[in-house]
């Protein structure tokens, strides 16, 4: 029973905005160019195909470029743990690479390797690599001096102070990094689609536009914060289930 409220009540906060918005619409609050969440349900409803269309197509590729930036970042975290002097370098490559705008390397990475999967993809892990890197780093670094020095005065092995140590202290940290970078691995999805893509929220958005196709553009709209959504619970809901210690004290408070 301490578990529904984080589960219901965010559901039934977006029913009663969804309820108002509908209302807002039918009394002529909004402007034309605000839909109202009938006319979002009707594009679906008129168009079954859209979601494959549109929705499978830029979640394929933002799974892939979120689990390879995944595999990235912790690799070059295992390695900067490992490794001292490799520390500052690393960290400082992801800052580097995290502050250049996607916006402008885009369009360049369209020209040089094309708009097909493998572009979006790799758009797609450098949104979502900066905070997982940050997350495994700081993650790696997060256990306590003291369980460090009775590991040692227990004669651990370096396996067994990965696997009994290293990791489950690292867990909340790592977790909350995959959970930031889960909805940017979308973001980042739609945005190399804009540049150049045949199927796609992305490319949805961009034909609804010069169409003036209200109701369309705010499906893609919807559609897009919906699977950003869908992305970060799904890491939340991992996370719960891996890092029971944490989960128990947040539904506790």
């Amino acid at each position: 029973m301490r578990r529904l409220p984080v589960f219901w009540l965010p559901l039934v906060t977006a029913v009663l905005l969804l309820v108002v918005a509908e209302i807002a619409q039918r009394s002529g609050l909004f402007p034309i160019t605000v839909a109202a969440p009938s006319q979002v349900w009707q594009v679906l409803v008129g168009n079954p195909r859209l979601f494959g269309e549109t929705v499978v197509p830029t979640l394929q590729a933002a799974l892939i470029g979120y689990l390879c930036a995944a595999a990235a970042a912790l690799a070059a975290a295992s390695v900067a743990s490992l490794i001292a002097p490799a520390w500052t370098p690393i960290y400082r490559f992801g800052v580097a690479l995290s502050s250049i705008p996607l916006t402008a390397t885009t369009p360049l990475l369209v020209v040089w390797i094309g708009n097909g999967l493998s572009t979006r993809v790799l758009i797609a892990a450098l949104a979502s690599y900066f905070p997982i890197l940050v997350g495994a780093m700081q993650g790696f670094r997060a256990f306590e001096s003291t369980s460090a020095e009775l590991f040692h005065v227990l004669s651990a092995s370096p396996l067994q102070r990965l696997r009994l140590l290293v990791i489950p202290a690292s867990l909340p940290l790592l977790f909350a990094g995959l959970k930031i970078a889960a909805p940017s691995a979308i973001l980042g999805t739609i945005l190399a689609e804009w540049a150049g893509a045949e199927r796609g929220l992305g490319v949805l958005m961009i034909y609804a536009l010069g169409a003036f196709d209200v109701p369309k553009v705010w499906f893609a709209v919807t559609a897009s914060c919906l699977l950003a959504a869908a992305v970060y619970a799904l890491a939340a809901a991992i996370e719960m289930r891996v890092v029971r210690w944490q989960a128990a004290t947040v539904l506790e408070d």
